[in-house]
This record gives C-alpha cells, structure tokens and sequence, in this order.
C-alpha cells in the first residue's frame, strides 16, 4: 500500500510501505494493506511505518489520517522524521514549559497551551531515541 504524509510545510512520505500505526483520538490505530475505508483525527504521538522489512518513526502533531483504496493518507499539523530531529532542542523545550507551568495558574488556556507544549516536546525525544545512532 502507498503512503503519503504531508504536512502544511512539505511533503514529508509518498512511498510504499507494509504496515502503519498512527495515534489516532480515540487510540493508535493500524492499517494492513486491504484496509477498510475510514478517516479520523489524529493527536501527538508516534506513527510507525514498516517499509522493505523496516521500522520508520516519525513524531506527529495533530491533524488527519485517511485510508481509501491502499492509500493512507496523513495529513499532520506538524511531523518530523526520528533522524531530522534535534534531541537538544526537544530538550531543551520541555524543560521551558516545565519551568514555565510552575508560572501559570491551573485550569486555565495558558496552562492548557503550556501542556501540549510539554507533550509535543516529549513525544519528539520519544521518536528521536528510535533513531538509528539516536544521542538523547
């Protein structure tokens, strides 16, 4: 089956591929070729693909997964491959929005963003240890 991740910057994937596990809302999710048809929403986490007999990660942030006819198609707020990410950076990002939610009050829109924030950042560090020579 194809596929295709896209991103509103880049096309990130459009190869062939075994196998595909998504974070979807309600779950991750797997696609097998000859899936049924479906779309849903997709939130932070990891999204697996098996290509020629490999493992692929890739930290994604939101946005839709479709399958139709063999194709999956992702279409993520934001996605970065294990091997383009930046340990350092993602570190350094959580350890901004754990100082930063010790500032904010509780139940609030501030707090809510500073959360999703952390999550983002932790997520990245979670799919740039799968990469191949990962340094985290």
């Amino acid at each position: 089956m194809q596929l295709k991740l896209v991103t509103p910057e880049r096309q990130l994937l459009d190869t062939e591929v075994e196998e595909v596990y998504a974070p979807g809302i309600a779950g991750e999710f797997g696609i097998l070729p000859g899936h049924i048809n479906f779309m849903t929403a997709l939130t932070v986490g990891v999204m697996r693909y098996r290509s020629e007999g490999r493992d692929h990660y890739v930290a994604v942030s939101g946005g839709f997964a479709e399958v139709a006819n063999d194709v999956v198609t992702i279409l993520a707020d934001a996605a970065e491959p294990a091997n383009e990410i930046d340990a350092q950076r993602a570190t350094s990002a959580a350890d901004r929005a754990r100082a930063a939610l010790d500032r904010v009050a509780a139940n609030t829109p501030e707090q809510f963003d500073i959360q999703s924030a952390l999550s983002r950042a932790l997520n990245r560090l979670a799919v740039a240890s799968r990469a191949p020579h990962a340094r985290v």
